[in-house]
């Protein structure tokens, strides 16, 4: 599979089949950006957010008090692209892009990293159910795709 790596949105089809999934980011007004993403033959879109606080992410932008960048905990898998995009253009802050398709291969790394934890905590989980709650799973959006990441 080829490497890809875009900025898109996700459109209304894909908001209808994962509505029941209260982890993925929905706005009234607008839906969220997403860098698409293609890993170990899947395809995963990852939200575009401000003020992110937590460690499972790729901050591209810290002024203003504020994080903005790419929020791996509420990364979604996309099993077609041309049904759960829009292929309308999407711009984004020239900074940001800029700093985002300098580290195409360093967040490409840490999103793998970040997958491949995630699955390794369920795994570990399903072998010890009485472990407490991991901030990892918590409020993670990949546990709506348990069976496209293979757990």
């Amino acid at each position: 599979m080829g490497y890809l790596m875009e900025f898109r949105r996700l459109n209304a089809a894909f908001y209808t089949q994962y509505a029941h999934c209260e982890e993925i980011l929905t706005k009234e007004k607008r839906p969220y950006y997403v860098l698409v993403l293609e890993l170990d033959y899947l395809t995963y879109a990852i939200p575009l957010r401000s003020h992110i606080t937590h460690p499972f992410c790729y901050i591209a932008d810290s002024s203003n008090e504020q994080k903005r960048g790419l929020d791996y905990s509420k990364a979604v898998v996309i099993s077609d692209l041309s049904k759960y995009t829009d292929s309308t253009p999407v711009t984004i802050r020239q900074h940001e892009y800029n700093i985002l398709k300098q580290k195409e291969y360093q967040i490409k790394q840490r999103f793998s990293f970040y997958v491949k934890s995630y699955k390794k905590e369920v795994q570990r989980r399903k072998k010890i159910p009485t472990l407490p709650d991991s901030s990892l799973c918590r409020f993670s959006t990949l546990r709506y795709f348990h069976k496209e990441l293979g757990i």
